[in-house]
């Protein structure tokens, strides 16, 4: 068993910068199981700092890395499963218990199955809902029959069907009868939201069969307090595609209608595939093709990098070998986008990631898979949040980092206000400092800390 994996932070010792960057790859742990396929980042043990949960494809296991808050990540014991072919996980309250479960599909044994949480990261209990699902591959959550309890969306890749199952509250599963679709071949990919506006939820289904696949909307025809049944659009959203990987409703030019953004890996199918934005015209939807790098986009993300209130767009590659891995393009607004920026190039099929805080800064950090190279990677966003000018900003600089006893500020001509938190937002000092002061951190036990200027600026500081 791996025992504690160590990661340190790469730590600034001055504000140049006015933009989110993020450090170089980090391994969290750089031997998992064989093929680390997908990935769910949350609350897992009880403490207020998000864990990590990784599944396999081929080495089949199942596991999660507690954060302990000082930049380190723990392996925990693996997680005890009859499943193969990992291939999607959630961290969710199945049963109603306050506490995040895990549920997982398993390709390979046709398995869907969830594991209660005891509150404090313990999943000793593995039930099986359903092992008939075959080739079951995408899940998505949602209260679908609106009783106010999260159900669940399957696609059974080899059985050519989305299936549904409702819950009771309290972790007890039933396979509806009536299926989202049985008409689609190969769909792997299933999301769920309100596209219509008339409170119930639709789905969204992508297929892989690598050639001519489709991408499509099924509205939710619900009677309240009674069926749920699912019509088809007439007029598909996309057609002709190889290999969609990925697909998700999102507002990408913040008009409140929702688009589409999805991804299409084409392996073998053709010779590059592409990340792809649906916007509902209201008669259809029209098709943008972004300009990437990336040559086999495999999943995309709308999240706010860099804190300015707008989502931005992350993206991995499926490719295998060299290659740039995540890239990211900068939302501007209006359904503007800069061109995209590498994060990283040094991965092998990074076909999923986690987005969170993991390290409680107040910017979102990226975790990864490394499929070929059976890694888990980590990526910290040194966004810095601006108040000062850059000119002004450029100027300023804080030594010695790491620090022992004092730490001094120049490049400034008025006087700062600074604040130091831990690493779980403890206030543990705060002063204002004029040209050429020093500040006594000497009753700072070792450790990393978040230090602000004028409630703006963010970066660490470690204290040795």
């Amino acid at each position: 068993m791996k025992q504690k994996l160590l990661f340190a932070f790469t730590l600034l010792s001055c504000f140049a910068f006015a933009q989110t960057t993020f450090l170089p790859k980090v391994g969290i742990n750089t031997s998992t199981g064989d093929a680390p396929y997908t990935i769910a980042a949350d609350l897992i043990d009880g403490d207020a700092l998000p864990d990590l949960l990784i599944g396999t494809y081929l080495g089949n296991t199942m596991e999660w890395y507690k954060n302990n808050g000082d930049g380190t990540f723990t392996i925990q014991p693996l997680i005890a499963n009859t499943l193969t072919g990992i291939g999607g996980l959630k961290l969710v309250d199945l049963n109603a218990d306050g506490f995040l479960d895990i549920l997982a599909t398993a390709y390979g044994s046709d398995h869907l199955a969830w594991f209660p949480n005891d509150g404090l990261g313990n999943f000793t209990t593995e039930n099986i809902i359903s092992s008939t699902i075959l080739g079951a591959s995408g899940v998505a959550l949602g209260d679908i029959n609106n009783d106010t309890f999260i159900d669940i969306a399957v696609t059974a890749y080899d059985g050519n069907e989305v299936v549904w199952f409702s819950n009771d509250g309290t972790g007890t599963f039933t396979l509806e009868t009536v299926k989202i679709d049985d008409s689609l071949s190969a769909p792997g990919v299933v999301n769920l939201s309100d596209i219509d506006g008339d409170g119930d939820l639709d789905a969204l289904v992508a297929t892989a069969v690598y050639g001519g696949d489709v991408l499509e909307i099924f509205r939710n025809n619900l009677i309240q307090g009674g069926t749920v049944a699912f019509t088809k659009d007439p007029t598909s959203v996309a057609t002709g595609k190889v290999g969609l990987f990925n697909a998700s409703f999102e507002d990408l030019d913040g008009d409140s209608n929702l688009d589409i953004l999805a991804t299409e890996v084409s392996f073998g199918g053709g010779p590059t595939g592409n990340l792809y934005w649906y916007e509902d015209n209201g008669a259809g939807f029209t098709e943008t093709v972004f300009t990437t790098s990336i040559n086999n986009p495999s999943v995309a993300q709308f999240r706010d990098l860099d804190n300015d209130g707008l989502n931005d767009i992350v993206l991995s590659s499926g490719t295998s070998g060299s290659g740039n891995d995540l890239v990211w393009f900068k939302n501007n607004g209006g359904g503007d986008f800069d061109p995209e920026v590498v994060i990283d190039a040094t991965q092998s099929q990074t076909f999923v990631y986690a987005i969170t805080d993991f390290d409680a800064d107040g910017d979102l950090d990226i975790a990864s898979c490394a499929y070929n190279q059976d890694d888990l990677n980590y990526f910290e966003n040194q966004k810095i949040v601006l108040s000062l000018s850059d000119n002004e900003l450029s100027q300023i600089s804080i030594h010695p980092n790491p620090a022992n006893n004092h730490i001094y500020f120049t490049g400034f001509n008025d006087s700062i206000d600074i604040e130091i938190y831990d690493i779980l937002g403890k206030q543990m000092l705060t002063k204002s400092v004029n040209v050429s002061d020093r500040v006594d951190i000497s009753n700072l036990v070792s450790g990393i800390y978040l230090l602000k200027i004028n409630d703006s600026i963010t970066m660490k500081l470690l204290k040795n």
